[in-house]
């Protein structure tokens, strides 16, 4: 009895299916015996209307998505400049501590890799791709002894791009240079870096 009541119903639907396709295929049928019914002036004012009513619809569909992405990230920036701004304590603690003049207190190393820890995890949750690619740089030029302050100035720009503040006018370095007392001397240092460095002539040679 059970497997007859199966078998019923799969026919059912199967009916069902084959009802739907035939008047989906009779509707198409007579939308086309209608168009090629109406004349040609107006046959292209309907497709231009419909036309219009798409684009109209399609514009509408973007801009919701795009307030909605725009609600997202601001409900978004608040943990986002919390997070940032107790990174850039820690840095400008690490800072401070080479300097006789300044009174804040860096991190201790273990202090420093419990957060440096935390802050991982963060950025996992929070941030953006582009803050973690360049969080992931900023490590592999630190362990390969690279350009630092070019990591970590261009880590502070996607840092200050996540919270919705634009990076445009800034010079080379100028972000790293906020924590320097003489930023002139960044400039000096990052020249003789490059002076040191051999030239693709001498390299050959």
């Amino acid at each position: 009895m059970e497997l007859f009541k199966k078998i019923l119903s799969i026919v059912f639907g199967l009916i069902l299916l084959a009802a739907l396709a035939y008047g989906l295929y009779w509707l198409a049928l007579e939308l086309f015996t209608l168009l090629a019914k109406l004349k040609e002036g107006v046959l292209a004012a309907l497709i231009g209307a419909m036309a219009t009513v798409f684009a109209g619809i399609t514009a509408v569909i973007i801009s919701q998505k795009q307030s909605k992405q725009r609600d997202i990230d601001e409900s978004h920036r608040p943990k986002k400049v919390e997070i940032y701004k107790k990174f850039l304590d820690a840095v400008s603690g690490l800072m401070a501590a080479q300097n006789e003049n300044v009174s804040k207190k860096g991190l201790s190393d273990q202090e420093l890799v419990d957060y440096l820890v935390e802050f991982k995890t963060e950025l996992l949750l929070w941030g953006s791709p582009l803050v973690i690619k360049r969080q992931l740089e900023f490590e592999k030029v630190s362990r390969n002894n690279g350009n630092i302050f070019t990591a970590v100035n261009n880590l502070y720009e996607a840092i200050r791009e996540d919270i919705g503040l634009s990076n445009k006018g800034l010079n080379s370095h100028e972000l790293v240079k906020m924590y320097l007392s003489d930023p002139g001397e960044l400039d000096e240092i990052l020249a003789s870096n490059k002076s040191m460095q051999p030239t693709a002539n001498a390299s050959a040679d």
